[in-house]
């Protein structure tokens, strides 16, 4: 479990900015106000161990477009410095892993400190640990001796090592989705990759990959909750590509079926909402961004208790405008994100409509509709 995310100078985010992480936490803000960089930062670090700094950067422009730029800093840096660290506890340990990037008057990026620990449950008075700095060990773990670089991260070196090993699985197994029903009415060519794709683009083969008792019954379930008349859903073939089929209108055991093109938005989106929720094995964190998008307001509660369902076995982030999904929620679930003057901070809701929503005087959703969610004062 994620507990803690603490951000400074990514993207619009500023500096100290603390996101607590619960099983079920939504980040809630008007258009432009950073909630998907809030997000963004956790599949960065999620990228950063599976595919390297430098895959992870340049899939969002370079160092320039994901730092925040400030005025003057030390002799040989521009002041283009971000910083992550994250806090994480599992049934088998506790740690945290954090660094800070800057980038030289070259342009070339370097991790100027990293630091990273690992703490098993089962040897409480033990802490595996390492420090970096610029390319250099300041704390290494025995035994262990491997080439740094600058321009590049240790943690994702020491990954296979057991002492950090569970730190790495549990910060590799996060997964953000932003689903297109498009994406997901093409047929699509075949793709094992796990966790299934951002946006769905094998989605067909993510199905297709599982166990289907592990994933049909539920999907059903609720697709039939959603669209009615969907009694059976399958995985087929056309040529070297796949497509997912939906069964309507079943009559003692007959009905037709349909490809995903001649599906409708919302059902496609979410079909592959829920296939992202019920991925096995599960992961360690799921995010979805709106997930109301393109889905009739009546869905909302069916999803809803897919993400609370899902919760209980991966740590779920949402983004969301929805009134109608606030108004299912703990009020402790909410964060609210707000950008002043071109920086992004996140904070609880304000305490007095806390207490309001708390003595049942008004709904999360009525108090977004009347006044908009306010940020607890820092």
């Amino acid at each position: 479990m994620i507990n803690e995310l603490s951000i400074s100078n990514f993207r619009s985010l500023g500096e100290g900015v603390d996101l607590t992480l619960g099983p079920l936490t939504v980040l809630v803000g008007l258009n432009g106000s950073g909630k998907s960089n809030a997000v963004d930062a956790l599949r960065f670090l999620s990228e950063c161990l599976r595919d390297g700094l430098d895959t992870a950067m340049s899939r969002r422009g370079g160092f320039e477009a994901l730092s925040r730029w400030r005025a003057g800093l030390a002799v040989g840096f521009q002041e283009l410095r971000t910083s992550l660290t994250v806090r994480v506890t599992n049934s088998r340990g506790t740690g945290q892993w954090a660094f800070v990037l800057g980038q030289e008057r070259s342009n070339t990026v370097h991790v100027l400190r990293e630091m990273a620990f690992w703490q098993p449950a089962a040897h409480p008075e033990v802490q595996h640990r390492f420090e970096v700095e610029r390319g250099s060990w300041l704390v290494r773990p025995d035994s262990l001796n491997p080439a740094l670089e600058k321009n590049a991260l240790a943690l994702p070196l020491l990954a296979g090592d057991s002492r950090f090993h569970e730190l790495a699985v549990e910060l590799k197994n996060v997964a953000v989705y932003q689903i297109f029903p498009n994406r997901l009415r093409e047929p699509q060519k075949p793709n094992p990759a796990r966790p299934m794709l951002e946006h769905g683009e094998n989605w067909a083969s993510t199905l297709k990959g599982m166990d289907a008792a592990t994933w049909k019954p539920d999907l059903l379930a609720a697709l039939g909750r959603i669209v009615g008349d969907i009694d059976n859903i399958s995985v087929g073939q056309v040529g070297s590509f796949l497509t997912v089929l939906f069964r309507h209108g079943a009559v003692e055991g007959f009905g037709r079926w349909f490809d995903a093109s001649q599906e409708s938005d919302g059902t496609l989106r979410c079909a592959g909402i829920l296939t992202a929720l019920l991925q096995s094995p599960p992961l360690t964190l799921i995010g979805i961004e709106e997930p109301e998008l393109t889905v009739h307001p009546g869905a909302i509660p069916v999803l809803y208790d897919f993400f609370r369902q899902a919760s209980r076995t991966s740590q779920v982030l949402l983004t969301t405008h929805s009134p109608e999904l606030l108004d299912l929620l703990d009020v402790e679930e909410v964060r609210v994100v707000e950008r002043k003057e071109g920086v992004t901070r996140i904070a609880p809701l304000a305490e007095e409509q806390r207490d309001a929503v708390k003595r049942s005087l008004l709904t999360p959703g009525e108090l977004m509709r009347s006044e908009g969610l306010r940020p607890e004062e820092s």
